[in-house]
């Protein structure tokens, strides 16, 4: 008895034991405006030694001068960023109507790693009325764009990795 308790207790302690990373990588490019901006991707994931790994939401894509955020989600057909109220599509716009963009990389977000990730963007910021101000991110193109991302070990989540700083117009 004393021998099945301890392999629960060392099993138990093996599960709990986790490491947090961060996975970031940045890019310069055109946003939707046309200005050459800077893009921050960045993902948290939960590596365990026993259990399964896990990511702690979606993958994010910041953009330098914008309040935006693009969130590349997990669904059954890959991480793709979601149509939003405020997204219009130019690329593709007879395929699907709900998809602004895909991670070509994975189909799940534990699955990516460090190195090249691309990711596609089919939409533009397109603002409801007159009086809404727009929220550039990443230029709609054709083509993949492609991060490096590097991996960073964190003590826990509360360090994620800050949208770069705006410099020159906005």
């Amino acid at each position: 008895m004393n021998r099945i308790l301890c392999w629960v207790a060392l099993w138990a302690v093996l599960a709990g034991c986790a490491h947090h990373y961060v996975y970031s990588g940045t890019l310069e490019a055109q946003d939707s405006q046309g200005n050459d901006r800077q893009f921050l991707l960045y993902w948290n994931r939960t590596e365990r030694l026993v259990w399964f790994d896990e990511s702690e939401g979606s993958v994010r894509v910041l953009p330098q001068c914008s309040l935006n955020v693009m969130p590349y989600d997990e669904r059954p057909e890959g991480i793709i960023f979601r149509v939003r109220e405020s997204d219009k599509k130019v690329i593709e716009a007879e395929q699907d109507k709900n998809r602004c963009g895909k991670i070509l990389n994975a189909k799940q977000v534990t699955d990516l790693a460090e190195g090249p990730l691309s990711l596609t963007v089919l939409c533009t910021d397109s603002p409801p009325d007159e009086f809404s101000r727009p929220k550039p991110y990443l230029k709609a193109r054709p083509e993949p764009y492609e991060f490096i991302i590097a991996r960073r070990e964190a003590p826990d989540f509360s360090e994620i990795p800050k949208r770069p700083p705006c410099k020159g117009p906005n």
